[in-house]
């Protein structure tokens, strides 16, 4: 519960800044999702299982809080996300946390990100600042995204994506992923094919339904 304490003071603070604001539509969303595997910066967290996702959202003006869910192996992972979100010119620049809490892992983390989107493009900068975690390599780790998304037709996109681990004891590692995503009135179809880690490459489906 201490991930979710510091997400919600966090959330407290950005929300008090903005009081004097001008008062902006706010909006709710909810996702369902599941997926063949559950595949993050690499590594699978399922044991090349599937798994079952959700998660509801509330944003307002520029600020955007979350809260995602997925099941892993024996476990549950809780991910309290909170941003803010400008425009600078054709540039969407955005920072944020994310808090990483699992149910019976006491190896829960925070990152702070910053990111920037132009022209489809988005480039992005994740910093762990509180990792639980006994093994001290992760300390210091960051993570860097570079992705792409085209859209080939009205309901048909495409996506690219090049990431890379690094930490400061020099060590890095990459993954990748290609996607492409069919949009129909139902429900999102996602094939993917990702750069596993600790294994070969792999196809990845996920159904999922925005509310």
């Amino acid at each position: 519960m201490k991930k979710l304490t510091q997400a919600v003071a966090a959330a407290s603070l950005i929300s008090a800044g903005l009081m004097g604001a001008q008062v902006a539509q706010a909006e709710v969303s909810f996702s369902v999702a599941g997926t063949s595997n559950y595949v993050w910066r690499g590594v699978t967290q399922t044991n090349d299982a599937s798994a079952l996702q959700g998660s509801v959202g509330y944003s307002v003006g520029g600020l955007s809080l979350s809260v995602w869910q997925s099941s892993v192996v024996n476990d549950t992972e809780t991910d309290y996300v909170g941003s803010y979100s400008v425009e600078a010119g054709p540039v969407a620049l955005s920072a944020g946390f994310i808090a990483y809490d699992y149910n019976t892992d006491p190896a829960d983390f925070t990152e702070v990100y910053l990111s920037a989107s132009a022209m489809d493009v988005t480039l992005a900068y994740y910093k762990r600042v509180d990792d639980k975690d006994e093994n001290k390599d992760t300390d210091d780790q960051g993570y860097v995204t570079l992705d792409y998304s085209y859209a080939l037709a009205e309901d048909l996109s495409l996506g690219l994506g090049l990431h890379k681990v690094v930490e400061l004891a020099g060590a890095s590692k990459y993954d990748g992923i290609v996607s492409v995503t069919k949009t129909t009135p139902e429900f999102d179809f996602t094939l993917a094919l990702t750069d596993k880690e600790d294994a070969e490459n792999e196809f990845v489906m996920t159904v999922s339904k925005g509310f």
